[in-house]
């Protein structure tokens, strides 16, 4: 009965799927997590053994079953890689208009075809080919286990790393009267004199529109670092992060990875009975957070219970083909299309988030003002080809008028559907993204010059922070001490404020290599 199973079933097509899968996960492992990957391992085990057994059918030869079995899994799994290849020819002439779905089908299918022939007709001397492909797809399955294995023992020695800061008794705290928490972070939100200065934009209108609603305006704030990942790492986590200094030397940007998704903020406030909830972006670090009590994504809005991994692995395969023609809205890729979808996803969702029970704290990452451009200044599509004919700077003040408009309607939202008076800290993670890239090379931070400095580090940052004395704000508040300042407020945390500081690193080989410029930030 086993012989008879066996009969069936190609070992090297099912190691060769599961290989594709694992070394997928590998490649992108900094932006997933390992609870996307069983979903995305069966449906590739599915697929081999339903290869194998019709392989079986037409090639009663185990050997031959084999090779043509595995080579079906190979022409299904780079069906992607293939369909880029075709529209990168066909991009060169603009008059032609075949859909490019159909030549990767037809090419694909030619392939297999061709395979199945030649191999039907192959002597059984070739059954050596068969034993090394089983070799081979063990080998291959190997190396991304290893590698997936080597990162996750990684992420957890570096998950303890953030120190834990004192937490409040919670049962001296009166639920009832604990505010919501709205963190909103638009992604390289520049300063609004340096959006005058520098960009010829007067963002007065929409400081103003803060002011009047109750906002503290730190007009003079500037970020911490001149990174997203380290940035926000500080931020979440109410401290500087000189104790990475001893990784100077390394590149690996997932080191801050388990600080921004456990941090102490959240930490604090899931002690004292807040629930927490994430409407992250595509970036991975704050894409999906394993302790929040709902993550907010388009991919649950399209497709429940498929995640973005399985996403990309159908992306990848020939039901790429059968998504594209049957079911286009499913997907969720990296087009244009598909960026300026999550953002108007997050301001949509936004609504109904506030309507929840609370005490809640609400974190909200929006990829923009930075790039890809999506948006004009009326908050229309714009295509790509539209933003090559104009200046990058020009790019970035339309869409950042157009947030200014989301911004206004979300925070309208908030303020009247809320139980009570939330707290809101609308604040920027750096400045004017394109700047990193005017470096040589982008993001070496010790060649910046001083005009630089002064230019990037300028941020958005503004406090709705009802019921509470303002008397401690100040127009120079750096995003270290927002939490510090919001938790001594409302909860009498006692955490003494930072000094408020900017730090570079060197360049992205050695990011966790700091030096302090506050100096230079500081005396524009």
């Amino acid at each position: 009965m086993r012989k008879k199973i066996a009969s069936f079933i190609s070992i090297p097509a099912i190691l060769f799927s599961v290989s594709f899968v694992l070394t997928a996960f590998a490649h992108n492992i900094i932006e997933l997590y390992l609870r996307v990957l069983p979903l995305s391992l069966v449906l590739a085990v599915l697929f081999a053994l339903v290869i194998s057994m019709f392989s079986s059918i037409f090639l009663k030869n185990n050997a031959k079953r084999d090779i043509f079995s595995t080579w079906c899994v190979i022409i299904f799994f780079t069906y992607g890689g293939l369909l880029s290849f075709i529209r990168n020819i066909f991009s060169q002439f603009s008059n032609v208009t075949v859909d490019r779905n159909y030549i990767a089908l037809f090419l694909s299918l030619s392939l297999i075809f061709a395979a199945y022939k030649i191999i039907k007709r192959m002597p059984k001397i070739f059954s050596p080919l068969a034993k090394f492909l089983k070799i081979f797809g063990i080998a291959i399955t190997i190396f991304p286990i290893v590698s997936i294995m080597q990162f996750q023992i990684t992420q957890k020695s570096h998950s303890n790393a953030n120190s834990i800061l004192a937490l409040p008794n919670a049962s001296e705290l009166a639920v009832n009267k604990l505010p919501d928490i709205y963190y909103i972070m638009p992604e390289d939100y520049a300063g609004s004199w340096v959006l005058k200065q520098y960009f010829n934009m007067d963002n007065n209108t929409f400081v103003d529109y803060l002011q009047d609603k109750g906002f503290y305006v730190a007009d003079k704030s500037t970020s911490n670092y001149p990174k997203t990942f380290l940035s926000l790492a500080s931020s979440l986590n109410m401290e500087y992060l000189s104790y990475l200094s001893d990784r100077k030397n390394s590149s690996d940007q997932t080191v801050v990875n388990p600080l921004i998704e456990n941090n102490n903020a959240l930490r604090f406030l899931k002690n004292v009975g807040y629930s927490y909830y994430q409407m992250g972006s595509w970036w991975g670090p704050t894409k999906y957070n394993d302790f929040a009590d709902n993550n907010f994504v388009l991919e649950n809005k399209n497709l429940p219970n498929i995640d973005e991994f399985t996403y990309y692995i159908i992306k990848s395969t020939t039901l790429n083909f059968i998504f594209t023609k049957f079911f286009p809205t499913v997907v969720v890729g990296d087009s244009n299309k598909d960026y300026r979808n999550r953002i108007l996803y997050q301001f949509s969702i936004l609504p109904t988030v506030v309507n929840l029970s609370g005490p809640k704290f609400v974190f909200v990452h929006i990829i923009a003002p930075h790039g890809p451009y999506v948006f004009d200044q009326n908050c229309k599509s714009i295509a790509l080809r539209q933003t090559k004919n104009i200046p990058e700077e020009q790019n970035y003040t339309n869409q950042t008028t157009c947030i200014n408009k989301k911004l206004e309607s979300a925070i309208n939202v908030i303020l009247k559907d809320s139980a009570k008076p939330p707290v809101i800290i609308l604040q920027s993670d750096e400045g004017a993204p394109f700047l990193n890239n005017w470096l040589n090379p982008g993001d070496n931070w010790k060649t910046a010059d001083n005009k630089m400095l002064v230019e990037k580090f300028p941020i958005l940052n503004a406090y709705y922070l009802p019921g509470v004395s303002q008397e401690k704000l100040y127009p120079s508040i750096t995003p270290v001490n927002s939490f510090r300042l919001v938790f001594d407020l409302y909860f009498n945390a006692k955490f003494p404020l930072l000094p408020d500081k900017n730090y570079i690193f060197s360049d992205l080989n050695h990011a966790y290599e700091f030096k302090d410029v506050t100096n230079v930030v500081s005396n524009k």
